[in-house]
């Protein structure tokens, strides 16, 4: 369990976020849980799986993290067994926490997270989706063309309570000492503006190639005074549980052994997180890597293959998305990548 260390309210309402989805998921509820917490003067309460709940550490509208481990990211030795217990004696302490309301932030809900609720037992049960269930005490069904980004789609929770207040943006604090670590570590000055290149997708049409990332490098050199970060995801691609981008990166780094590219591999979360708040601007497909950068409030240029982006273009940020009529990012060009990015850095200040 994380305690955010909150100041409590007066108000002894109490309110669980259920969060058990990626990283990006959980990233875009981040208003949501604030505007339960200020608006509605809820205490909060989040439920997370740890591979993604280091993106609500340090959050102030939040008073304890609740964290379970699913079967699939277990470590090495460490049984099914073990995990299931600790799930259920997690949920008994939920139990105790006698909550008034109990928000699934999920697109639509599903049978899984259902699983927590007769445990829970909490007094009210809103979610989104177009069935009811016996469970769900407030569903709230989006309108048929709903032609909306998903954190908007995710504040629709707030209609049974008849919140008014439109999402704010999303948040994310990295660690600060990390942080500075992690300048040190790698050399990075404060003097020169770091443009960061994210190269790991899980998709394989969101998958841009080593040589168009190497070759936007060198635009981007020419265009003014930086300093270049690579950021990846560490490991085999061949790695069935946890593919990484290893080889990828290494080819990056030889394509572009003539600029000072710095390497950043991102094992943890909150790596990532902290290398991404020193950017001054990111080039990444869409993915957790997109919604970090667009928490820590930083300029994206975005690429999206077969995702939709009405519904996950970065929320609340200077950005620019670009997709091709095939869905795949191959097709987008470094000349297209590079105008964008020159045209979004010159928009924000970066450059002149």
């Amino acid at each position: 369990m994380r305690n955010n260390k909150k100041i409590t309210k007066e108000s002894v309402l109490k309110a669980l976020i259920i969060c058990r989805d990626n990283i990006g998921d959980t990233i875009i509820s981040t208003p949501l849980i604030r505007s339960v917490s200020e608006e509605l003067n809820f205490d909060v309460d989040i439920l997370a799986n740890s591979y993604n709940a280091a993106v609500l550490d340090r959050n102030a509208n939040i008073n304890n993290v609740y964290t379970y481990k699913k079967t699939h990211h277990r470590v090495a030795g460490e049984s099914v067994v073990k995990i299931i217990l600790s799930r259920l004696a997690l949920m008994v302490k939920l139990r105790r926490q006698h909550y008034d309301v109990v928000f699934i932030a999920k697109g639509r809900w599903d049978k899984r997270v259902l699983r927590w609720i007769p445990l829970i037992r909490p007094t009210k049960v809103i979610a989104l989706g177009l069935t009811e269930h016996p469970r769900i005490t407030d569903l709230v069904i989006p309108p048929e063309s709903c032609n909306e980004n998903c954190v908007q789609r995710m504040h629709r929770l707030l209609e049974p309570f008849g919140a008014k207040e439109a999402p704010g943006p999303l948040e994310i604090t990295a660690d600060p000492q990390q942080v500075i670590a992690t300048r040190e570590k790698y050399g990075i000055t404060q003097t020169l503006p770091v443009f960061a290149l994210h190269i790991s997708s899980r998709k394989i049409r969101q998958r841009w190639s080593a040589e168009n990332f190497a070759a936007l490098a060198h635009r981007i050199a020419t265009m003014t005074p930086c300093q270049l970060m690579l950021l990846w995801s560490p490991g085999d691609e061949h790695n069935p549980r946890h593919p990484g981008d290893d080889a990828k990166a290494a080819d990056v780094m030889s394509l572009c052994a003539d600029l000072a590219m710095i390497a950043v591999p991102t094992l943890e979360l909150d790596e990532m997180i902290a290398a991404t708040a020193l950017c001054d601007f990111l080039v990444c497909s869409d993915g957790g890597a997109m919604h970090v950068a667009a928490g820590l409030h930083k300029p994206i240029v975005a690429l999206f293959g077969n995702s939709d982006p009405i519904s996950w273009a970065p929320w609340a940020v200077p950005h620019k998305v670009i997709q091709k009529s095939d869905e795949n990012v191959m097709s987008i060009s470094v000349d297209e990548v590079f105008a964008e990015v020159h045209h979004l850095a010159k928009s924000v200040g970066i450059t002149q």
